[in-house]
């Protein structure tokens, strides 16, 4: 009986400890909302985290029946080794009938209100799985970005965003399409041993300082057309399976494949 009860116990025990893992997307929100620093290493986030819904949100700019607000997020957000089940979103565009529009690898003009999230502490997303949307379109990381080790299951939008210190995407598996089209990195750019399993864009991509894609593999076609590598970039070791187009690009390249 004594047994029994013991493993009745640590039964139980491991269920709190499971049901502790789940974090609701909600109150991680309010915390942000609320000025309050973030902190998880190894829970699961369930349903959408949108940065764009902040408090703080303020008219940037508005011309021709289009709009677009920004939110700012004030503390630093720490994600290690987590899953979020749901979008990750830092970016949206809302239509006048409510109805939400991603775009990824089109351009379309079609108004409505656009909203954006910067980063005004260190985002760090490390070793982390995102189940579905990630959307840092437009975002300005002002300190450190670090989304190293992490899964993007889904297509992973980082157009328009600008990095002011140092970005770490090294060991990244992006599973779909990767847009780094018009992002800036104004500081170090860490994309070592990186897997691109779908097309990756870095056309119009502004690196000011070195670039290093050592021990990536491209397996989709990979655009740096008209990109700028002011300070040269690294791609030792880095396999294009489906061609590369560096075309209008400036900066010196060293490339070599294994």
């Amino acid at each position: 009986m004594k047994l029994l009860n013991s493993l009745m116990l640590a039964a139980l025990s491991t269920t709190a400890i499971y049901a502790q893992k789940q974090v609701s997307a909600r109150d991680i929100f309010q915390a942000i909302d609320k000025n309050q620093s973030v902190q998880y290493d190894g829970v699961v986030v369930t349903g959408d985290l949108d940065f764009t819904e902040l408090s703080n949100r303020k008219v940037k700019h508005e011309k021709g029946g289009w709009e677009e607000i920004k939110t700012t997020v004030e503390v630093p957000v720490v994600f290690r080794n987590c899953t979020f089940k749901g979008d990750v979103i830092a970016y949206k565009n809302l239509q006048e009938n409510g109805s939400k529009t991603k775009v990824f690898n089109i351009e379309i003009n079609n108004g409505g209100v656009t909203y954006s999230a910067d980063f005004r502490e260190n985002a760090i997303f490390e070793n982390c799985t995102f189940e579905n949307g990630s959307e840092f379109k437009y975002s300005t990381f002002s300190k450190v970005a670090n989304f190293a080790g992490s899964k993007f299951a889904e297509q992973a939008n980082f157009k328009y965003a600008k990095f002011r210190q140092d970005a770490f995407l090294a060991n990244i598996r992006f599973d779909d399409y990767a847009n780094f089209k018009y992002a800036d990195f104004a500081h170090k750019a860490d994309f070592k041993d990186v897997r691109f399993h779908d097309s990756a864009d870095f056309k119009y991509a502004e690196f000011d300082e070195r670039v290093d894609f050592t021990g990536s593999r491209f397996q989709r076609h990979a655009d740096f057309k008209y990109a700028d590598f002011h300070d040269g970039a690294s791609f030792d070791k880095t396999d294009f399976d489906d061609g590369v187009d560096f075309k209008y690009s400036n900066g010196k390249r060293y490339v070599s494949s294994r």
